[in-house]
């Protein structure tokens, strides 16, 4: 099953940083930045250089937060989510977007897997059963890792 590996990155403010994806299931949806760990890197790797093809910034210290087997239309993958700090002037890859936001209620239309994210890391308060509800209507399955 393919791995991918997500990136909560918070700065000294409290913004959470996040990339407008631009292919993928989720085109369109702003979410944590990551991307698919390759068959030669570990996902601490993967998220490294994920981070700074989206966003320019190097992460640093990354720590393992939580993880998801996720499937819907089209995918089934592991996801794994780490946090830590992230250096640099942020410059989003050619014809995409990142920007920080200073909360939840500024991120518009919050996609149902970035609720789940930020709900079980801490980082926004939202509604459980909302959540599980949104991710059902989307078609999505995100259940955590043993």
């Amino acid at each position: 099953m393919p791995v991918a590996a997500i990136a909560l990155i918070t700065d000294e403010r409290g913004r959470v940083l996040l990339v407008k994806q631009r292919g993928g299931p989720f085109a369109g949806s702003w979410l944590l930045p990551g991307g698919q760990v390759g068959d030669d890197e570990s996902a601490v790797h993967a998220l490294v250089r994920e981070v700074r093809e989206e966003t320019g910034l190097t992460m640093t210290d990354a720590r393992y937060v939580t993880g998801y087997h996720t499937s819907g239309n089209g995918y089934d993958l592991t996801v794994l989510m780490f946090r830590g700090p992230a250096t640099g002037t942020l410059v989003p890859e050619l014809g995409g977007d990142a920007r920080w936001f200073a909360d939840a209620a500024a991120i518009p239309d919050r996609h149902p897997a970035l609720r789940r994210e930020m709900f079980d890391a801490h980082v926004a308060q939202d509604d459980d059963q909302a959540i599980r509800a949104a991710l059902a209507d989307a078609g999505i399955t995100m259940e955590p890792l043993g």
